[in-house]
């Protein structure tokens, strides 16, 4: 494995609100061989200061930014890559706080796998109940979808994929020096997604560690209901800044005689919260008419944010 030292890693944990998950979270970080690792707990506007309480009482390594007002995952994660970047760093472990550390050998791995032409190594994601939930993923540009590989394709070493589970990826600071941070406008959800294809047209690799694993528990970073509208929001606006002008006819055209249809099929009484779904498909493909007018355009370039750009703690402290 490569030594850890020489490469400087950052492990940045996003909190909202989930003082308990955040705090579990940073207890099981002390399995790795690693261990200390320099912490930082990115408190992306918790009614309570839970990331100060959380770096009081870890101590040292672990420290705190408190963002204020809430910047989501895309915003709270590139605050956690400019604080790895003003320290020093050469990679940074985002974590969402819903996840635990089990092997041991999670930070060793995936930093066995970086390379100058590797943007991002994830390990394999499994269920609280220790099933495989995600070892990679794939995306399905006709239909602006995307799905995870439910087996890993090769078992004995790294492997490329589409894209990496945000929950936890361990980023080159220089790749995000050259193609920019998560972009804000996807708010949550496929923010990961967009990333990693952006790294993929600058020629950058994604990969797959399989000898590595974290448990991701899930629900602890942001309301399913919320989660809900915000992919298929961003599934549209993907395929808008990533797709060709094919997959956005396609697309627009499953959504509206696929998706919505099924859905509705799939309900037996259209009433209350049966009819939350169809309004979430409506509202994702009208949020995407609104932003296309206010853009002057429908398609639109991927970008990201520089180090410069990315979110400053509210106290000022980098």
């Amino acid at each position: 494995m490569n030594e850890i030292p020489a490469r400087r890693v950052v492990i940045g944990v996003l909190t909202w609100n989930g003082y308990e998950h955040a705090r579990a979270c940073i207890a099981s970080l002390s399995v790795l061989r690693e261990w200390p690792v320099t912490v930082v707990v990115v408190d992306n506007g918790s009614a309570e200061p839970e990331g100060q309480r959380l770096a009081t009482e870890f101590g040292v390594p672990v420290s705190s930014i408190r963002l204020e007002p809430n910047a989501k995952v895309a915003g709270g994660y590139n605050a956690a890559v400019r604080w790895a970047a003003v320290h020093d760093a050469t990679h940074v472990l985002l974590l969402n706080n819903d996840t635990i550390v089990q092997d041991r050998d999670l930070l060793g791995r995936l930093m066995s796998a970086t390379a100058p032409d590797v943007a991002a190594v994830g390990p394999m994601v499994l269920n609280a109940d220790g099933t495989l939930y995600s070892a990679g993923g794939r995306i399905q540009w006709l239909t602006g979808w995307s799905r995870h590989l439910k087996k890993p394709i090769r078992e004995d070493g790294p492997y490329a994929v589409e894209w990496l589970d945000g929950p936890c990826m361990l980023i080159s600071l220089d790749a995000v020096r050259r193609i920019g941070g998560f972009d804000p406008v996807f708010v949550s959800y496929w923010e990961d997604v967009d990333w990693c294809v952006r790294a993929g047209h600058s020629g950058y690799r994604c990969l797959v560690e399989p000898r590595a694993s974290i448990l991701h528990l899930r629900g602890g970073s942001i309301p399913s209901a919320e989660g809900y509208g915000f992919s298929l929001r961003n599934a549209i606006l993907f395929i808008r800044r990533n797709g060709s002008a094919l997959n956005n006819a396609t697309t627009i055209a499953y959504y509206l005689f696929r998706r919505a249809p099924a859905l509705l099929l799939g309900r037996k009484r259209l009433t209350g919260r049966s009819l939350v779904p169809i309004r979430a498909v409506w509202e994702a493909l009208m949020w995407n008419v609104r932003d296309a007018r206010s853009h002057g355009h429908w398609r639109l370039a991927a970008r990201g944010p520089s180090i410069d750009e990315m979110p400053r703690p509210a106290d000022g402290d980098t």
